[in-house]
This record gives C-alpha cells, structure tokens and sequence, in this order.
C-alpha cells in the first residue's frame, strides 16, 4: 500500500493464502469463476511488489526501487485493465454482452501495454518517490501530448468499472460497486497517489472474493449432501 511497508506487507500476507484457497475452491464451482477466483492472490502479490518499492525507498536502493515499481505497475496499467473484464466475460451469460465485455477486454489490454511497455525502454518516463507519507509514481504515457490525465484515468477507470456494473453475474456486479466507491474515495481524498490506494483498496476488497468462494464451495456441499 502507498502509506507503508507493514500495511502492503500484511495484506499480501493475507491475501495471497486466501487467494491459493480460492483459486482451488474454484473448481468445485458450477461457472467458470477461476479468474474471478485469482483476484485476492494477484492483488496479494501486487501489494507485495509495492512493499518492494517501499524496500527500495526506504534504503535508497535505486535498481529495488525501479524493478519493483515496474511489477506493481505491470498489475495496475496491464493486468487490470484486461483480466476484469475478463472474468466478467467469463460468467456472463447475455452474448450480448459477453460480446461487448470481450471488446471491452482486448481494448483495455491495448491501452495498458501503450502505457506500460514505453516505461521499460524509457528510464526518465518513470519516477517514484514519496509524497505526503505515500508512494507517488510519476509516469509520461505517450499519450500526454493529446490526452489529459484527467480523461486517461476516466478511461482506466471505465475500462475496470462498465464490465462489472453491467454484468448479469450478480457476484461481479458487487464486486463493482465496492470496487467504483473505493475508485470515488481514492479520487477524492487521494488523488495525487490515485492508482496505488485505489489498488490497495480494491486488494482489500478482493477479500470478498474469498467471502463469495467459501459461501459457494459450502452451498455446493450441502446441496449435495441431501
């Protein structure tokens, strides 16, 4: 997490066992919910990569610092904009929108790789530090000249958000709402370190994801018991 080692520590070490569990309960599940399933792990690890930054930073270590950064950032402008939408294309049963969630994947995938892969051959487009108690990265996106960063992160966040407020799946659409007031709280009251603690916030969140497998696995069981 941006506001210290401890806190993106602990929750790593609390999400990614939750998330092993989640990932292997999956199967029992009548939907395909293996992706969804991934969430608490991946965001574990994500937090993980960002105690690295913290590492990094706090010992002055430059190479820690960068390579770490780069991994934290791989989860937030890659990943995420593609395995959401994803995993709601997974269990969605309208065609129409698993149509429009399958574009919706391939154009967040697109706009993440624009962002990120210019970083690793672009040293100067890429700056962590610490601001007001928190880690700030400071990126240039070849898309500065002509898009504001307001406009990006509305995009960013319509890429993550639309899949998960307009699915059928009842699990996801929760998923959403927790995830777009978590995104309003992180603008709001954090928005100079907006993508580190909405990412936090949302790997905090992901615990309902554990919340959702356990309730299923037990249903599953107890239905099939009588």
């Amino acid at each position: 997490m941006c506001f210290s080692i401890t806190a993106s520590l602990t929750t790593a070490a609390i999400l990614i066992p939750s998330g092993i569990y989640c990932i292997k309960e999956a199967k029992r599940l009548d939907k395909p919910y293996w992706a969804f399933a991934m969430l608490p792990f991946m965001f574990g690890v994500q937090q993980l990569l960002e105690g690295g930054v913290w590492f990094g930073l706090l010992n002055d270590n430059a190479i820690a610092v960068r390579t770490f950064s780069l991994g934290f950032l791989a989860f937030s402008h890659v990943l995420w904009l593609g395995w959401v939408s994803y995993s709601a294309y997974l269990t969605e049963s309208s065609p129409f929108l698993k149509h429009v969630f399958k574009l919706i994947t391939i154009v967040g995938v697109f706009i993440g790789l624009s962002m990120f892969v210019p970083l690793l051959f672009n040293p100067d487009w890429l700056s962590t530090s610490v601001v007001n108690n928190s880690i700030y990265y400071d990126l240039t996106f070849i898309t500065d000249g002509y898009m504001s960063q307001p406009l990006l992160t509305a995009a960013y966040a319509a890429v993550i958000l639309i899949p998960l407020l307009l699915t059928s799946d009842r699990y996801h659409k929760i998923l959403g709402v927790f995830i777009l007031i978590s995104g309003v709280v992180s603008w709001v009251f954090y928005n100079w370190v907006f993508v580190s603690v909405w990412c936090y916030f949302a790997a905090v969140i992901s615990l309902y994801v554990f919340y959702v497998i356990l309730s299923c696995v037990k249903v599953n069981m107890v239905s099939k018991a009588t």
